[in-house]
C-alpha cells in the first residue's frame, strides 16, 4: 500500500456530480482515464484510473438524485485525524458541511468551507492513501484558490495546513510546505493583479483543480466536442500554458501543460 500523504499536503480531488455515467464519459474522452467502480455500499463511487491498476488519480461521486448540491470538484488535504482537524476548522473560522465520517476500511473524511466560503474536504488515510498519481499527464497538477477574502482564507490554510505563504503579486500568494509549492491564492478584485477573468468575477470563493495535459489547445477543444465550455481560452503563462473550463455538469477545473508544483 502506498504511504500516506503527510498531512497538510493535498491528496486527492474527486467530483460529485448528478450525471456521473456522462461525466465517466467526458474525463475518458479528455484524459485517457479507465475506471474501477465500486459497489453500491460505496455509493458506486468510481475511481479514476490513469492507465491501469496503481495508476489512481481522482474520483467521481454521484450525487443523489434530490441533491440540490451543484456539480463541483472538491480538493481534500490529508489529515492525520481529521475529527480533531473538523474543531480546528470551527476555532478558525471555517464551517462543517459534512461531519467527518468513516469511509468502510478507506479512511475517514469530512467536508468544510473556509472563512471566504471555499469548500474543500479533509481525508484521513485507510486502505486508500490518496492519489497514486501526480503532476503527470491526467492528474492532478496544482490548486487555485479564488476568493474575495484572501487575507483570512491565507490566515486559515497556513494554520490548519501548517503550511506557509509567499507573496507573487500584490492580490496574488502561493502556499507551499518548506520548498514544495502545492497552491495559489488570488484575490478576486476590480483591478486586480493579475487582473480578474470574466468567468470569476461573479463566481463564488472555490478551488479549481488544475490537471496536466501534454497539449491545452487539444484539451479545450475537447471539452468543447464533448459537451463542456471554455471559460478562459487557452494562454501562455511562465508556467505553462493553462486553460480554465467546464464540464457539462458544469463542475469548473482547469488545465496546464506542465506541473506547478
Amino acid at each position: 500500500m502506498p504511504m500516506p500523504y503527510a498531512a497538510g499536503h493535498p491528496s486527492w480531488t474527486d467530483l460529485a456530480t448528478p450525471s456521473p455515467d456522462q461525466s465517466r464519459a467526458f474525463y475518458a474522452a479528455l484524459f485517457g482515464w479507465e475506471y474501477s467502480v465500486a459497489p453500491e455500499e460505496y455509493g458506486n463511487y468510481a475511481t479514476a484510473l490513469r492507465g491501469g491498476p496503481g495508476q489512481s488519480a481522482a474520483g467521481i461521486a454521484p450525487l443523489p438524485g434530490d441533491s440540490d448540491m451543484p456539480s463541483a470538484w472538491t480538493t481534500y488535504f490529508a489529515s492525520d485525524d481529521v475529527y480533531a482537524d473538523a474543531e480546528r476548522v470551527t476555532g478558525l473560522g471555517g464551517q462543517v458541511v459534512m461531519a467527518p465520517l468513516a469511509v468502510g476500511d478507506l479512511g475517514h473524511m469530512g467536508l468544510f468551507t473556509d472563512p471566504s466560503g471555499a469548500a474543500f474536504g479533509l481525508w484521513q488515510a485507510g486502505r486508500h492513501t490518496g492519489a497514486e498519481v501526480m503532476g503527470e499527464v491526467g492528474s492532478l497538477a496544482w490548486l487555485s484558490l479564488n476568493t474575495r477574502d484572501s487575507a483570512a482564507a491565507l490566515a486559515f490554510y497556513r494554520a490548519l495546513l501548517g503550511a506557509q505563504s509567499e507573496v507573487m503579486t500584490a492580490d496574488y500568494q502561493v502556499l507551499k510546505h518548506g520548498d514544495q509549492t502545492f497552491a495559489g491564492v488570488y484575490s478576486v478584485r476590480p483591478g486586480a493583479d493579475p487582473p480578474t477573468p470574466g468567468w470569476m468575477e461573479n463566481a463564488p470563493a472555490q478551488w479549481v483543480t488544475y490537471f496536466m495535459v501534454d497539449d491545452t489547445e487539444q484539451a479545450a477543444e475537447t471539452t468543447v466536442r464533448y459537451g463542456g465550455r471554455v471559460l478562459e481560452a487557452p494562454y501562455a503563462t511562465p508556467y505553462g500554458r493553462m486553460a480554465v473550463l467546464a464540464d457539462p455538469s458544469g463542475a469548473v477545473f482547469a488545465v496546464v501543460d506542465r506541473p506547478l508544483g
